[in-house]
């Protein structure tokens, strides 16, 4: 069985897919899907913020001209470009699109890195951000802030970008599965439960609807240009 440690995020694991047998299944199903319906606001340039191995370039690289990878750490990921995603090396207006997945918590400033994504965004360009509020720590100790909806609201509005959507991903019953999936699969033969807890706590979250609890968002923001102005 394909196991998941701590330290290691739910994208950089491998390409973009998932098994139900699998540990972080609960998560990621709604994760791969909701990336999937986003690519209708992919175009033009992109740009993949926090790379790792771009386990997503093949499901956005269709609908773009091009995909460029970056990210601070080339021993361990795949990127283009190796740099810091706080300090993005690319002139203003640079890219039509900028996809973040589960990076934002890894950031220091996730402030500054959303002002950065504004500032080579091409006016009218759209984000696609994801960004959890539940995860047990990893990549530490670079492992920094979880997230509300309305976090991701006020650091979408303090970055000059309008945000259009924010969605969250999975209910109570995928935020409780997924945290004993991972108490499970660090327990000699009690990994072997994790399929079943897949099935039943799949089944339970299709049938609640509780808002409070969610385990992942996926933001969909656009950075205004002239013409907005123009039709207000």
């Amino acid at each position: 069985m394909n196991r998941l440690t701590y330290d290691q995020p739910i994208e950089r694991a491998r390409q973009a897919d998932t098994h139900w047998r699998e540990a972080d299944y609960l998560a990621r199903r709604v994760l791969l899907a909701d990336l999937r319906a986003s690519r209708q606001f992919a175009r033009g340039r992109l740009l993949d913020v926090g790379c790792g191995n771009k386990p997503y370039a093949h499901l956005f690289g269709p609908y773009v001209q091009s995909y460029i990878g970056v990210d601070p750490d080339p021993d361990h990921s795949r990127p283009d470009v190796a740099a810091d995603v706080l300090h993005l090396p690319f002139a203003p207006a640079t890219f039509d699109t900028v996809l973040a997945t589960q990076v934002l918590e890894h950031v220091p400033q996730p402030d500054h890195m959303l002002k950065e994504v504004s500032r080579v965004l091409k006016p009218g360009g759209h984000l696609i951000l994801t960004a959890p509020q539940y995860w047990p720590l990893h990549e530490i100790p670079h492992d920094y802030y979880r997230f509300t909806q309305f976090g991701l609201r006020h650091l979408i509005h303090t970055s000059g970008l309008t945000l259009l959507s924010i969605k969250r991903e999975g209910t109570a019953w995928t935020l409780i599965g997924q945290a004993l999936c991972h108490v499970l699969q660090n327990r000699r033969g009690w990994h072997r439960l994790i399929p079943l807890v897949n099935l039943l706590f799949g089944f339970f979250d299709r049938r609640c609807t509780d808002p409070r609890d969610t385990i992942n968002y996926l933001v969909v923001a656009r950075k205004p240009s002239p013409e907005d102005a123009i039709q207000e």
